[in-house]
């Protein structure tokens, strides 16, 4: 069986992504708390977790800082260990001297004495490369996480950032899916094996446009040869490649067995191909 991992971390290849948990963003890309569904959240995650997903992403954007709130909740008491939680540190706080303090106000909000990957959330045409790849390089130098990445970087931003970086860049956490392949191309997948960085796969099953029948007709066959769900083909064509594994979000047990299920998925070659061949933007 093929093996997925972060670095040195082996990591189960269906992670859980936490967007859209303890809050949201208004109409005006603004971002906000919202505690409403905290208890429902906590137990997804902790559900999750008993499952055999050890792979927690956020960051510091979500909920406006409560989202990792809910992460630390959802963790505390269980076996640090056995878990590996990434989160991302934004624009607000990426110049070098306001990285670490981001790091260290993360590690407070999840309970953590040290984060397992730390990652800048996108590259910021506003502000040098050199200044958040050297604060992440900093962090861990601190002892504040234990592996940097990257974030929706291009493959030639993610070659910048490898030759400015003193550390590994471990990770690029990119959108890619079915519908969305332009993140991972050719020289992307070359870089990403020669460095030995994770592709960190986001959106999934894109918004639910992978989950009932508005998918595009190829994936709606296959799933229906394969006898799953169009969700769990997107997600198991994505684990199914080296070097990638995926971070969707479930916000309830219901929709974590939905996903988990995609472990048992196994797509043909010719299957593959077909889906391979589906050309389309979410």
């Amino acid at each position: 069986m093929m093996k997925h991992k972060i670095g040195n971390r082996e990591l189960h290849p269906i992670g859980v992504g936490t967007w859209g948990m303890g809050g949201d963003r208004f109409d005006d890309g603004n971002v906000f708390a919202d505690y409403r569904d905290d208890e429902r959240e906590i137990e997804a995650i902790r559900y999750a977790i008993a499952l055999g997903q050890n792979h927690i992403d956020t960051a510091q954007l979500y909920g406006a800082g409560h989202t990792e709130e809910i992460v630390g909740e959802a963790i505390a008491g269980l076996d640090r260990e056995s878990l590996f939680i990434a989160t991302k540190v934004w624009r607000s706080h990426s110049l070098r001297n306001a990285v670490a303090h981001a790091a260290t106000e993360s590690l407070r909000k999840l309970r953590l004495d040290v984060i397992d990957l730390l990652y800048v959330h996108a590259p910021w045409d506003a502000i040098p490369m050199a200044e958040y790849i050297g604060g992440l390089n900093d962090a861990l130098d601190a002892g504040l996480t234990k592996m940097i990445g990257v974030s929706n970087f291009t493959a030639a931003q993610l070659e910048e950032a490898i030759g400015l970086s003193k550390h590994p860049i471990v990770a690029n956490q990119v959108h890619y899916s079915l519908l969305k392949r332009d993140s991972v191309d050719d020289r992307m997948r070359a870089l990403c094996e020669k460095h030995d960085v994770t592709i960190v796969a986001y959106r999934p099953v894109e918004r639910k446009a992978l989950t009932d029948t508005t998918a595009p007709t190829p994936v709606l066959d296959a799933a229906e040869k394969l006898g799953c769900t169009p969700a769990q083909l997107a997600i198991a064509w994505l684990i199914g490649q080296p070097g990638v594994v995926t971070i969707p979000k479930a916000s309830s047990p219901t929709h974590v067995d939905e996903n988990f299920a995609a472990m048992g998925v196994r797509i043909p070659d010719d299957t593959r191909k077909r889906l391979d061949a589906v050309i389309g933007s979410a």
